[in-house]
């Protein structure tokens, strides 16, 4: 995820997420692919001895005992703070003592080079065997052969345990290609000083999702706090923290954060062919057409509510560093893994704080597109890379990252197993995760989010919203049609 905090090791400026030479390299291996999934997706895979009944604990694994045979295993993942680090490097050992012929080699990028990184393995037919990736790619990973289907190695009771969302945005055409590896919710902060400073009344802290604000009342406040505190001559606070996601600003992070603003103003549960539903999906079904779905205009309602928020000077058009935590704005859309780090003694801000979900428009909406390891489909050792990945991700192991990183489990038992989250704020974030929705479904959302990035910043400048997003969707179009 690209929030600027380190729950486990302080503030730090978090990876950016710069995918465009990615997307570039990728679409062409893509091209001419047809929706169908993986070459070896349900591919028989022989039963082994089960959880419980391997050399170490394997998690959720029931592929058969690892070979003896003298084996490298590559994984390549995203730096994390030394804490988080020297954990993980610590699992690979314990996992080498159980099985001395397994070598785990580890590559560690930078988070922002990762989609890079991995079309450049692919390309080269040279790939670590388990890659970090991410779960909005899940469609390319399986229609490009990219990644290998992960079921038949798993008990079904595991992969039921995944939280719902994330296993559908893990998965296509029934097949799993994504470990859960942590859930990313995003909520919405507030400094409850900054308010009441202003004369204003803070967002509710609702144990339901659905009781936050609307729209128009996230508006309604922030213009009264821009007002009343512009009175008092403090021309330093704003209403709303500039975007850290990715390299920060506007239009840096279309996936995990401007496309809430669209993406609310849809409906899942609408009728299909409504612009309301159509909203919400961003593509059509067969994952070839935007036109339609992005330019509906509900899409132009919501792009021209976060237009509002830089010509009312509500939010600063460039990027600033965390602003919530230095205290000079009063709302910030960030990673609940931030109320996990400030949650903690050593990391208590200087302010009062709470969370609330992010407001709704049509719907509450939430993306859950979250970092997600896969095993590549070429790989010369599959059941040793899934069953490291299994390790990796086994109950024990699990807590403790989740414990060390800050984000919030992937899979429904390990939140009963961890008291933390019997808190009202953390009850508050599984809920928002329980109904997260996947990234819009197409195999080319490498094209779709290169192209949404600069509109949304041209429309965050003033690009007239309806013109931007229609033009945007054309483009779209024309990049999604060598897929067909």
């Amino acid at each position: 995820m690209t929030h600027p905090t380190s729950p486990a090791g302080g503030h730090l400026s978090r990876r950016g997420f710069i995918l465009s030479a990615a997307a570039a390299a990728i679409a062409p291996a893509l091209a001419g692919c047809s929706n169908s999934g993986s070459a070896t997706a349900g591919a028989a895979v022989p039963t082994g001895p089960g959880p419980g009944h391997y050399k170490l604990d394997l998690g959720g694994y029931r592929g058969p005992e690892l070979p003896s045979k003298q084996i490298t295993l590559r994984f390549m993942r995203q730096d994390y703070p030394p804490q988080v680090n020297a954990f993980l490097q610590s699992l690979y050992t314990k996992f080498s003592s159980a099985y001395p012929n397994v070598t785990v080699k580890e590559e560690i990028v930078p988070y922002g080079d990762l989609v890079t990184k991995l079309q450049v393995y692919v390309a080269a037919n040279n790939a670590p065997d388990l890659m970090m990736g991410r779960n909005d790619f899940t469609v390319a990973y399986s229609v490009g052969q990219i990644a290998l289907p992960l079921e038949a190695y798993l008990t079904d009771a595991f992969v039921q345990d995944i939280s719902a969302p994330l296993r559908e945005a893990g998965s296509n055409n029934g097949h799993l290609y994504c470990l859960p590896w942590d859930n990313n919710t995003e909520v919405l902060y507030f400094n409850r000083d900054i308010f009441k400073r202003a004369g204003v009344a803070p967002p509710p802290e609702p144990e339901d999702p659905s009781g936050g604000w609307t729209m128009e009342q996230l508006f309604d406040a922030m213009h009264a706090l821009r007002n009343n505190l512009r009175k008092k001559g403090d021309t330093k606070t704003w209403p709303l923290a500039a975007s850290t996601a990715g390299n920060g600003g506007p239009g840096s992070n279309y996936t995990q954060h401007e496309s809430f603003w669209i993406r609310t103003m849809g409906d899942r549960s609408a009728a299909k062919d409504s612009t309301t539903y159509r909203t919400w999906a961003g593509v059509s079904d067969d994952g070839l057409t935007s036109t339609g779905y992005l330019d509906t205009p509900e899409a132009v309602q919501g792009m021209t509510y976060y237009q509002q928020t830089f010509k009312d000077g509500l939010t600063p058009v460039g990027a600033v560093p965390d602003q919530l935590t230095a205290g000079t704005a009063a709302l910030s859309l960030d990673s609940f893994s931030v109320a996990n780090y400030y949650g903690r003694p050593e990391n208590k801000p200087s302010f009062s704080w709470g969370v609330t979900p992010w407001p709704r428009g049509k719907s509450l909406f939430g993306c859950s597109s979250s970092d997600s390891p896969i095993v590549w489909a070429k790989t010369a050792n599959p059941e040793a890379a899934v069953a490291l990945g299994a390790y990796l991700t086994n109950d024990a192991n699990r807590v403790q990252f989740h414990r060390l990183w800050g984000s919030i489990p992937a899979r429904a038992s390990l939140i009963g197993q961890m008291t933390e989250y019997q808190h009202p704020i953390q009850k508050l974030a599984v809920k928002l995760s329980e109904q997260n929705s996947p990234a819009p479904r197409t195999v080319g959302w490498f094209d779709y989010f290169n192209t949404m990035n600069p509109a949304v910043k041209d429309i965050a400048l003033g690009a007239d919203p309806a013109q931007a997003l229609h033009a945007a969707a054309q483009k779209i179009d024309q990049n999604l049609k060598k897929y067909k």
